[in-house]
């Protein structure tokens, strides 16, 4: 009987250790697995009270200055700055600030590396290495998909003006030719 104690704590003991082995590769095994999967919240919000675009700055034109391509040639090389202004009207009493949200139009009508919107003028004419760089009033740029700064609403005429600022931006050395880009705006509140 003696044996079958000292057989039986022999099993138990190799037990123990094959379950702490296993224990130790199963802890193993998670520590060195990479994370390949993860979860994206969207939060937002949507409001009744909001403002109204002045008519005529639904769609703007802004002319940027004609320039040397001596201007633009190295990549990171800004120029021809030009400010423009979208007008709010018509502002509920509630709100107090406002802003406009830019969205590229189409799914080519950004560059995702700089955040600037891609020159879309006819091949055939159409200069080379160049994008439209947005910029908040205070020359911070922005990337398209994002809110601007926010402006003020007058709390008697329950209006704002919004400054902005397009600008050209190298992506190389630029060659002569036309640019063009469009970009969507909606009005945002903070």
């Amino acid at each position: 009987m003696t044996n079958s104690i000292k057989e039986y704590k022999m099993f138990k003991s190799k037990i123990s250790a094959c379950l702490l082995a296993m224990g130790f590769i199963a802890f193993g095994a998670n520590a060195v697995d990479p994370v390949t999967q993860g979860t994206v919240t969207f939060n937002g919000k949507l409001i009744v009270e909001t403002c109204s675009i002045v008519s005529g700055d639904e769609n703007l034109t802004v002319t940027l200055p004609t320039l040397s391509t001596a201007s633009l040639k190295t990549p990171g090389d800004e120029a021809g700055s030009t400010s423009f202004d979208i007008h709010a009207e018509n502002c509920d009493p509630s709100l107090t600030k406002v802003g406009a949200h830019f969205e590229a139009i189409g799914s080519t009508g950004a560059d995702m590396a700089t955040g600037n919107l891609i020159n879309a003028a006819p091949a055939a004419n159409k200069a080379a290495e160049v994008e439209v760089r947005l910029y908040d009033a205070d020359g911070t740029p922005m990337t398209i998909g994002t809110t601007g700064q926010m402006f003020d609403i007058d709390s008697t005429t329950h209006k704002a003006t919004m400054r902005y600022i397009g600008g050209y931006y190298a992506t190389g050395v630029t060659t002569a030719g036309d640019v063009t880009a469009k970009v969507n705006y909606t009005l945002a509140y903070p």
